[in-house]
């Protein structure tokens, strides 16, 4: 074969790579767009946990929904205590919870494990439902692929509260109609408007102090901390980053199957390592402290 020739192969062996390369490419490429708007919180002061007079409006709030009075008690709320100042350095948290469509992106991209829930079930799995069926370390990587992390305690109840002592996102007094919550048995169509899972971008008008949706209510949302109790007062006032160690995650903000006293911004539940659920999903945050 002549010098020419192996050229010209060489040259359309080449075309062919970078083509490929390309084909190859642009799917990824697509995938890290359209993923859920982030809103940008300033670094600032606010109040965590429950007081006496905040368990005491929680217990309130229970009554109302409570099938007998013998469901409500202080202990309910004790791992809210006690409430705290905290100071939280300047993070980006999504807007919305991770939707099956985002989430679906990085399954696709070879980068997560798809969830156990169905794309054809139309309770929980249509693609601007929050993603749910996942666990904790893989809510993590899906965080980590856009390039953050699951939000700390600290992190996830400023954004759902600000810098107020207001029990739910939108304000102090509850409000049936503006989260995806638990209906009583008895009633015939859902108040809310959903009986299963609602699309991440519904309710505008329970958004949060900084404009977040569905922080109460939807699909209860795993945090960085694990479960370790009660707070301690002891803790770091500074960025409190929570246990380290405990087999149990903690999750928050309440869910489609929840009542409204599980909805508050305070309100603590936790799971064990590995576990997954139909009602629970996430949201990321993301560092924005100066490099150094």
């Amino acid at each position: 074969m002549s010098t020419a020739l192996r050229l010209v192969g060489v040259l359309l062996a080449c075309s062919w790579l970078v083509a490929s390369a390309t084909a190859e490419s642009a799917p990824v490429l697509s995938l890290s767009i359209s993923l859920p708007p982030r809103v940008r919180i300033e670094a600032g002061w606010f109040g965590m946990g429950s007081d006496d007079d905040d368990v005491a409006r929680a217990l309130r709030i229970c009554l109302l929904s409570a099938a007998s009075e013998g469901e409500c008690n202080p202990d309910l709320f004790e791992d809210e205590r006690p409430a705290r100042r905290i100071h939280v350095h300047a993070y980006s948290i999504d807007r919305s919870e991770v939707s099956n469509a985002a989430y679906r992106r990085c399954v696709s991209a070879g980068d997560c494990l798809p969830a156990a829930s169905s794309e054809t079930d139309a309770r929980i799995g249509l693609a601007d439902h929050p993603v749910v069926q996942i666990t904790w370390q893989e809510a993590r990587r899906y965080c980590r692929w856009v390039g953050g992390d699951l939000p700390s305690e600290a992190q996830w109840e400023y954004a759902a509260r600000g810098a107020s002592r207001r029990q739910f996102p939108w304000g102090q007094l509850w409000n049936s109609r503006l989260a995806n919550h638990a209906e009583p048995e008895t009633s015939e169509a859902p108040i809310d408007g959903f009986r299963y899972a609602a699309p991440v971008d519904e309710y505008p008008d329970g958004k949060s102090f900084f404009g977040l949706r569905n922080m109460a209510g939807n699909v209860w949302e795993f945090v960085l901390d694990r479960y370790a109790g009660p707070y301690s007062t002891q803790e770091t006032k500074v960025d409190p980053e929570g246990s380290r160690t405990g087999t149990d995650h903690v999750i928050r903000g309440g869910s489609w199957r929840s009542p409204a006293h599980a909805l508050r911004v305070s309100y603590r539940a936790h799971v064990p390592d590995g576990e997954t659920r139909p009602d629970l999903g996430l949201r990321c945050a993301y560092d924005d402290r100066p490099k150094q």
